[in-house]
């Protein structure tokens, strides 16, 4: 880095290392370290580099524009191994599997980085990969992390954001803007409604997380077949639908937690809207 980034730019940087750390020490890779290597080595995946391997997420919320992550295939390779429990082994071939777990990696600890984003803003803050990028990202500000853990060393990540990000990291969020989402995430909960909950709190109800819909003919159901396809109405760099009760509370990224399949919620709706759906008077 030839010049001193912004604080905000720095802080940015910090909360990738910690999440990184904690998604790392959950997958059990304890003794994380984390630091920032003195140059900028790798370059972004291309058609002549095909060693290497690029994501791209777009900012959302507080956050607009673009960045990227690019690592060395045997990083990856390791990551998506942590992930799936299995031993590591950096040399094995890199396969659609791989990619899929290291993208999967990089889904959580984006997930972490937006949600401490969202605390350090006091405003809605989201990092959504992208499945089709931009065919061009011009990265203003680029840092390259180096990783080190117990079970796995020589972990090495760039990091590229392009000049719209760095210029949300930088802008000063308005305070009215603070104050509006304070109150929307309050929303007109009384307490009223508060005493009222408190006495069906311990009440169990169905949580469903859903991927899409589609409606199909009758004669398409009973025609369906092991092996059937059903294409549903939503793209795969969507969030997935937490419904309670049949009714939509909030929306995630799916992501793999031991072995099975959960929810990382990035938006909720209202404590009054929550409310509502049970009817509470």
């Amino acid at each position: 880095m030839s010049a001193a980034p912004a604080p905000e730019i720095t802080a940015f940087v910090v909360a990738w290392k910690n999440a990184l750390t904690k998604v790392l020490t959950q997958l059990g890779a304890p003794n994380v370290a984390v630091s920032e290597a003195t140059e900028t080595a790798l370059q972004p995946a291309s058609g002549e580099n095909t060693s290497v391997i690029s994501a791209n997420f777009a900012g959302g919320g507080c956050l607009k524009g673009q960045l990227r992550w690019t690592c060395e295939k045997t990083t990856a390779v390791q990551c998506a191994q942590l992930l799936a429990s299995e031993p590591l082994d950096a040399a094995v071939e890199f396969t659609a599997t791989h990619s899929d777990g290291f993208l999967e990696f990089l889904r959580q600890v984006a997930g972490e980085v937006a949600a401490a984003w969202k605390e350090e803003r006091g405003l809605p803050a989201e990092l959504v990969y992208q499945a089709e990028p931009p065919a061009v990202v011009e990265g203003q500000f680029s840092v390259t992390l180096a990783v080190a853990a117990d079970k796995c060393k020589g972990l090495t990540f760039r990091l590229d954001l392009d000049a719209e990000f760095c210029a949300a990291l930088s802008a000063a969020p308005p305070e009215q803007a603070k104050e509006e989402n304070a109150a929307t995430a309050e929303g007109d909960f009384t307490p009223s409604h508060a005493s009222n909950l408190d006495l069906i709190l311990d009440v169990q109800l169905e949580a469903t997380i859903r991927f899409g819909e589609k409606e199909m003919l009758l004669q398409d159901v009973f025609g369906l077949t092991p092996g059937a396809v059903v294409e549903l109405d939503q793209l795969v760099n969507e969030p997935a639908e937490l419904l309670v009760a049949g009714r939509l509370v909030a929306k995630g990224e799916v992501v793999v937690v031991d072995g099975n399949f959960g929810l990382r919620v990035t938006e909720v709706v209202s404590r009054s809207q929550r409310a509502e759906m049970l009817s509470l008077e």
